[in-house]
């Protein structure tokens, strides 16, 4: 799929050429009401309508899952520019932003709930992304030489990078996606599991250490993507970067979620209730609707991005590129198939044992 519709020199050549880069930020703005009218055709299907609800819903829900994807192809291909001009760099931008929309909508959600929502949470987004999309069709001059004089990411931060993304699977990744796997056991065995795994992640000393280590990923994951995308790049680095981006603000919120909503402004526990968004479940919920993309891509997000990882490991180390890509591609496979048992069990699907 391509939507750029310039010269791979990157000429800019004026509003009406530059529209197609505007479908990330147009898809992005769109997505709460691809969640509300999913949540609206459920309401019907509870009501016993026809087939033509079911339909709409997974129209709706497939809708609010392309948001990410389309702006990963934009991204994809305005990283193709070998000279690309401000606009062109700030639409790559917003189009790594965009895919984040699902955790950042997310992530808002949340911070007006605690604020006593003054303002509804639809209004402030499509705000923000009306600005976005002004941003973007801004009249921009040549960045060629500009360009040409950013430094490098230092090899020194992207080690350490990549050995605190090896601490956080060893100390927490592993034993809490383990533990995610339980959801379609049930709520027994999901909580024999986490009470056992907790005792390693949430000790005194492991879970400090354990908050240091996503931050400091946050940190340097957002400094790569903001040096890395103002040079080109193939398809594989795209998504690395991508799926980075995604995670930064997905941790950010997770954060605020877990350790300010839940345990300071709520006063409850972050286990099977918090994550299923029990009572009202995930599904039928109008506000928990979002929960189901936001936790969906996380979970697939976090290890294809492990994945793309490794693929630039083996590459600086005589790998070839060949079984490097594959590699990456079979990894995001599994991450989606983990992902989609994870999310099927928050959901409702049990899966019983005899």
């Amino acid at each position: 799929m391509s939507v750029i519709a310039h010269a791979r020199t990157g000429g800019d050549t004026g509003g009406i050429a530059r529209l197609p880069m505007l479908a990330p930020s147009l898809a992005a703005l769109l997505y709460p009401f691809a969640l509300k009218g999913f949540n609206a055709s459920v309401a019907r299907i509870a009501e016993g309508a026809s087939i033509l609800s079911w339909l709409s819903a997974a129209a709706c829900l497939a809708l609010a899952f392309a948001t990410p994807l389309i702006a990963i192809l934009a991204a994809m291909s305005l990283s193709e520019y070998g000279q690309p001009t401000a606009a062109q760099l700030r639409a790559k931008r917003a189009a790594l932003l965009a895919v984040a929309a699902p955790t950042l909508f997310t992530f808002l959600g949340v911070v007006l709930t605690m604020l006593h929502n003054p303002v509804p949470d639809t209004w402030l987004w499509v705000a923000c992304w009306v600005i976005a999309l002004a941003l973007v069709l801004r009249p921009a001059k040549d960045m060629s030489r500009e360009l040409a004089s950013r430094p490098v990411v230092p090899a020194p931060l992207r080690v350490a990078h990549g050995v605190s993304a090896v601490a956080i699977v060893i100390i927490f990744l592993a034993l809490h996606i383990t533990n995610h796997l339980m959801f379609p056991a049930g709520e027994g065995m999901y909580n024999m599991v986490a009470k056992v795994f907790r005792h390693v992640y949430r000790s005194e000393i492991l879970q400090p250490l354990v908050v240091a280590l996503f931050l400091f990923q946050v940190g340097t994951g957002l400094f790569f993507a903001w040096r890395l995308t103002a040079a080109p790049s193939d398809r594989f680095r795209t998504f690395q970067i991508a799926s980075g981006v995604y995670l930064a603000f997905y941790v950010l919120g997770h954060m605020n979620s877990v350790f300010i909503f839940a345990r300071t402004y709520l006063g409850i526990d972050t286990g099977w209730g918090f994550a299923t968004g029990a009572p009202a479940g995930l599904i039928k919920d109008p506000w928990n609707i979002r929960l189901v993309p936001h936790y969906w891509l996380g979970a697939f997000f976090v290890l294809a991005h492990l994945a793309a990882g490794t693929r630039s490991v083996m590459m600086a180390h005589g790998v070839s590129k060949t079984f490097a890509d594959r590699f990456m591609i079979s990894g995001a496979v599994v991450a989606g198939i983990i992902a989609t048992v994870i999310m099927l069990g928050m959901c409702g699907m049990r899966v019983q044992f005899v």
